[in-house]
């Protein structure tokens, strides 16, 4: 079984850190703003890329941000896996005081988000975020 090749890259612009991770047709970026974190994901969403997914929260989590939104608008496959990353994402920030909000769902996403019932403990916000002038 061959390991997926990762490519991590950090940069730093007007808006804040990136941190962007990479995997063939999957990808998850963070951008770090005062005290919200952004984390976007792009492409199959599933236990083989679910951890990749995981070392970005946790590193996200550790900078302890009130409120972390997870853009799943770009994701075109999501299994129960990767939802119980998102879950313990959402408890480790509760432990803190802090959110968990899954913005903009693609189809896919809101569909396996309410099969396993995330959508009822989780803030489902619409659209994407607009960009602060």
């Amino acid at each position: 079984m061959s390991t997926p090749t990762l490519d991590r890259t950090w940069t730093q612009d007007a808006s804040g850190v990136h941190l962007e991770t990479h995997v063939k047709d999957f990808s998850v970026d963070a951008v770090r703003g005062d005290f919200q974190e952004t984390v976007q994901v792009r492409g199959e969403l599933d236990i083989a890329t679910a951890p990749l997914l995981s070392a970005v929260l946790d590193t996200v989590l550790a900078r302890r941000p009130w409120r972390v939104e997870v853009d799943l608008s770009a994701v075109t496959f999501l299994d129960a896996y990767s939802v119980s990353c998102l879950e313990a994402a959402r408890r480790r920030l509760a432990a803190h005081r802090a959110v968990l909000v899954v913005r903009g769902p693609s189809p896919v996403a809101r569909r396996v988000l309410g099969l396993t019932g995330f959508d009822r403990v989780v803030e489902i916000a619409e659209g994407i975020r607009a960009e602060a002038d």
